[in-house]
């Protein structure tokens, strides 16, 4: 066995030869940089639609990583998704795939289970809330598939554990502009929207201000009531998106096309009225540079 590059300590054990040493710190510093660097471009690629909060940190979208992912011609090999069903009907998705960069590929995984609160859904009929929705599996396959890809991309680049320090050192995205899903303690309750004719504490003189936002859509509600003055029954939509804010419509196709977008992590521009029955949706669609691609 050759023991070329070894120096001999007094004890007789090898030790490496400090020119060995040094060799291995200014790979080891190079890498640092490279890690660095590609952070820096990787996040820069990003806007603050391609993330979404989760408990305080920052977690990247599918729509994100696949801009990532095309930055560094990343490619990957995905399989069919497991399903996995609970005695007590909780159900988990799951998905594995290869992640391949420059001749080199890891393995990544996946999931997303319905006990987690986000996919948790209510049936609310004037203010009440009437029960529980059925489980939309779609979204929790589509929440799955993310996660996969945010895990391989960012493990393939070496830049998981990301934070809001990061995305605004590198890319200019500040925490405030990243829309958050926020999960309820027991016994908080979420504000509701006031049925037509029903008036808040504060009267009819409360402003109303038109907004536009960008929004990931997570769920839309169908409430139904009856107008106290002419006795005629309305059907009214709650579109509501990751930071838990409600908005308001008497359009089935404005909540229809809000729905179509669930999962999809394609952000929304809505515009709407803050009235005081609460944000009156006035027009919904895809932003302009979602529209051009086709």
């Amino acid at each position: 066995m050759s023991n070329e590059g070894l120096a001999t300590q007094d004890n007789g054990l090898p030790v490496l030869a400090d020119d060995t040493l040094i060799h291995i710190a200014e790979q080891a510093e190079k890498r640092i940089n490279a890690v660095i660097k590609i952070k820096q471009i990787a996040l820069k690629v990003t806007n603050a639609d391609d993330w979404v909060d989760q408990e305080g940190k920052p977690y990247l979208m599918a729509s994100g990583s696949e801009k990532v992912a095309n930055l560094f011609n990343i490619s990957w090999r995905i399989d069919e998704p497991i399903m996995e069903q609970e005695e007590d009907g909780a159900v988990t998705y799951s998905y594995k795939g290869e992640f391949s960069l420059a001749g080199r590929t890891i393995e990544a995984e996946g999931s997303r289970s319905s006990r987690d609160t986000f996919f948790r859904k209510y049936i609310w009929e004037n203010g009440k809330k009437m029960g529980e929705k059925p489980l939309d599996r779609r979204d929790l396959k589509m929440a799955a598939y993310t996660n996969l890809l945010g895990n391989g991309i960012t493990r393939i680049l070496g830049i998981r554990n990301l934070t809001y320090a990061d995305l605004e050192k590198y890319a200019g995205i500040k925490q405030s502009e990243v829309k958050g899903v926020k999960y309820k303690k027991a016994g908080e309750d979420k504000p509701t929207m006031k049925a037509p004719g029903e008036k808040k504490a504060q009267g009819n003189d409360a402003p109303e201000s038109v907004m536009t936002s960008s929004i990931i859509v997570t769920e839309v509600l169908e409430t139904n009531g009856t107008n106290k003055k002419t006795g005629k029954p309305w059907t009214k939509y709650i579109i509501k998106d990751d930071a838990d804010v409600e908005y308001g419509t008497f359009s089935k196709t404005f909540a229809q096309f809000a729905h179509d977008s669930i999962g999809s992590g394609i952000p929304v521009q809505i515009t709407y009225k803050q009235t005081q029955f609460g944000n009156d949706v006035e027009n919904i669609a895809l932003p302009e540079a979602q529209g051009e691609q086709g």
